[in-house]
């Protein structure tokens, strides 16, 4: 299975993620602005979520996926508090790419750490997505 991990991040928290879960994938994780070269099966996507709005440019970068090119995603996002997924997820449908019925919104203060719990939750993710 050819898997790709691709983030926004402004302050470090959703690339914290997409590291753990490119980790446990057994892959790299990559911002938005490095290209996916060929297709993949599952791409892990993800961005923050601010004042309850996804970022401009991970909506670019949604707006433009090619289910030529994605056969599947699985969707992740950060917030202090709002789950951001939902907006994700519909752009991605949008692309007509099946998307991953579980979602990973990871509540986290700018510049914390992940905990053991989230780190487990990010595994459990990871587990399910490419089960």
């Amino acid at each position: 299975m050819k898997i790709a991990v691709r983030y926004q991040s402004r302050g470090g928290n959703t690339k914290a993620v997409a590291e753990a879960i490119a980790g446990f994938a057994g892959v790299t994780a990559e911002p938005l602005d490095v290209s996916i070269a060929e297709p993949a099966d599952l791409l892990f996507i993800g961005g923050g979520v601010y004042m309850r709005n996804m970022d401009k440019a991970l909506k670019g970068y949604l707006d433009i996926l090619s289910p030529d090119m994605i056969r599947s995603a699985a969707v992740f996002s950060t917030s202090r508090g709002t789950d951001g997924t939902g907006k994700i997820v519909e752009a991605v449908k949008a692309r007509r790419i099946r998307v991953h019925s579980e979602t990973l919104p990871v509540k986290i203060e700018k510049g914390a750490a992940l905990s053991d719990e989230q780190r487990q939750a990010i595994e459990a993710f990871v587990k399910q997505a490419t089960g």
